[in-house]
């Protein structure tokens, strides 16, 4: 009955269609940001507030006062990524459905599920820790909100640890702790070629078309061998370690199980003469996510686009920062566009990779909660994705624990996003015995 409990309240949670990219969807981001500061309260938070934004507030919270004991900040985010494209689903987005033992919505992993599952590690036996909370509603966005929010109140980060949850076992059976979270660069790179559309069988074969010009910029941008041709581009980076290399090689990672199980494809691309893990964690990246411009309605229309643009990302890795890469990125784009074309660059947002050493106590302490629930310890490893506002959260000198509760093919940001329902159950218990631990050490 508890667990069905639970589910009832957490697919309350999932219903909220609280994507964060959309501004028509701002009032479900706030209420989104309403459910968790309910939470809070219900968990005797003190004090419950709003901050930054009216469309897509930071959730803070502070627990009961608990003399001499050890201050954790808990983060993590109530906003999600849109659910497009909505025919691939099995069934709709924002209907949590049960299917084979793991809950399928968006957010149920990315981070809804994983918020959820921290507050209700508090919820039975009160352990002897100061809580704070930093819900946020924009990490998918960039977080800029809550970068404005730290940059004015650096104080909200002060603790003895930092812990978010928003990240994966390597495989099943298999915990993890991170050290380390690639930097992104966001932008949109735009071609044009004459003041408007023209007719296709008037001036094709003679004028210049915003989709091709783009089109060639962007493999001139990337090659075929998925080398970033960006000059300058891979100059500070950074083979890992040969101990990191051999660590790696000892992870339950198979080739072919990642290719045909998570990837779902025919083969794998990118730089061969490194590993996959290496070009998934420690290798920088340049991907197009969308190109629009021209007509792509239904039907027939015969134009040359005037203007075509194409939404990218970098991912970056230690040693390359945020500025340096939008300097190179736009130079890079003035150096290989054609004379007869404007381009111009767009940066929406961004962070720096983030690094984390593991020589703190706490890490210890998760990992002995790990042993103790699931039974077996964490594992270092490194993320391919962002998180962009973790470096500010260990501004204050406090420890960042990066750790999840999610599986490798929980398809974070694709259709069938899932959570499996024994890591939820088995990550309460995990997260509820760290916080015991914690409360009993002195920090």
């Amino acid at each position: 009955m508890e667990r069905d409990r639970l589910l009832r309240e957490l697919n309350e949670f999932l219903r909220i269609p609280s994507v964060s990219t959309l501004p028509a969807h701002d009032d479900d981001c706030r209420a989104a940001a309403a459910w968790v500061a309910a939470e809070l309260r219900r968990l005797g938070c003190q004090e419950v507030e709003f901050l930054g934004s009216e469309k897509h507030p930071v959730v803070w919270g502070v627990g009961p006062h608990v003399s001499g004991a050890p201050t954790l900040l808990l983060y993590g985010h109530y906003d999600v990524q849109p659910p497009d494209p909505l025919d691939e689903w099995t069934t709709p987005p924002f209907e949590p459905a049960v299917r084979d033992g793991s809950l399928y919505a968006r957010g149920a992993a990315d981070d809804k599920g994983q918020v959820f599952c921290l507050l209700k590690a508090i919820d039975t036996d009160r352990p002897p820790v100061n809580f704070r909370f930093l819900i946020e509603g924009e990490e998918e966005y960039g977080s800029k909100v809550l970068f404005d929010l730290l940059k004015r109140e650096p104080h909200r980060t002060q603790a003895d640890v930092v812990l978010v949850a928003d990240m994966s076992y390597v495989a099943p059976g298999w915990p993890a702790v991170y050290t380390m979270l690639r930097g992104l660069c966001y932008a949109e790179i735009t071609v044009r070629t004459a003041k408007s559309d023209l007719h296709s069988g008037e001036y094709g074969g003679a004028a210049p078309n915003a989709h091709e010009e783009l089109a060639r910029l962007l493999v001139r941008l990337k090659g075929e061998d998925g080398r970033v041709n960006i000059p300058g581009f891979y100059a500070p980076v950074k083979r890992p370690t040969k101990a990191e290399l051999a660590a790696w090689k000892k992870l339950p990672f198979k080739e072919k199980d990642f290719l045909v199980k998570r990837v779902q494809a025919k083969g794998l691309t990118g730089l061969k003469k490194y590993s996959v893990l290496e070009r998934l964690w420690a290798l920088p990246t340049f991907e197009i996510h969308g190109i629009m411009g021209g007509f792509t309605g239904q039907g027939a229309k015969t134009v040359i686009p005037a203007e075509a643009t194409a939404k990218v990302s970098l991912r970056l890795v230690p040693n390359q920062t945020l500025k340096t890469v939008q300097q190179q990125v736009a130079a890079a784009v003035k150096r290989y566009a054609p004379k007869h074309l404007t381009a111009t660059v767009k940066f929406l947002h961004g962070a720096d990779p983030a690094q984390v050493e593991l020589n703190h106590p706490a890490f210890k302490l998760l990992d002995r909660a790990f042993r103790e629930v699931v039974g077996r310890g964490t594992v270092p490893a490194r993320a391919g994705g962002s998180i962009p506002v973790v470096p500010a959260l260990g501004a204050s000198g406090a420890p960042v624990i990066l750790t999840g509760i999610g599986l490798p093919d929980d398809r974070l940001h694709a259709p069938d996003e899932k959570l499996d329902l024994k890591q939820l159950w088995d990550g309460i218990e995990v997260f509820r015995r760290f916080y015991a631990l914690l409360g009993n050490q002195s920090m």
